[in-house]
């Protein structure tokens, strides 16, 4: 999916509406639409890390987005298979944990906002984070990914 394409359709529906008006509102709103570009690929990149992050809290394999140029693409990260991810039912451990009322505070806002308790969303917090090691090694299941690259 190209960024680009999504602005030129918008910019092409505010052309479109304005030459309603005649020719010369449709001048201007031309050049305003391109003045508002990168605005525009700014909100809709927004819009998409919102909706990345409200479906990564929900579900359980990652939602992974790359962004090459103009180009976005998305992918996910699937256990190799069902015995390998962990049972869902079996939620009887528990941990207590001290924090700040600020970071409780915000944990409470993140998990209303996508409509789950606050047990719910750090749960799923966490087994993201141990699926993906921020060191950039991935795991799925038992099984480690490990590599460097070089760009």
């Amino acid at each position: 999916m190209l960024i680009s394409d999504f602005v030129e359709r918008i910019q092409e529906d505010f052309k479109n509406l304005a030459e309603l008006a005649g020719p010369e509102t449709g001048s201007i709103v031309e050049r305003i639409g391109a003045a508002i570009e990168p605005a525009l690929q700014k909100h809709f990149l927004e819009a998409l890390n919102d909706l990345v992050q409200e479906f990564n809290l929900q579900d359980g394999a990652p939602l992974n987005v790359n962004l090459e140029g103009d180009t976005i693409r998305l992918s996910r990260l699937v256990p190799v298979n069902a015995e390998d991810s962990p049972a869902k039912t079996d939620y009887s451990a528990r941990i207590a944990l001290r924090l700040s009322d600020d970071l409780k505070d915000n944990i409470e806002h993140l998990a209303t906002d996508v409509g789950t308790s606050v047990n719910s969303w750090i749960v799923r917090s966490l087994e993201r984070s141990v699926r993906i090691d921020p060191s950039g090694t991935s795991v799925v299941g038992r099984h480690q990914l490990r590599g460097k690259g070089r760009a």
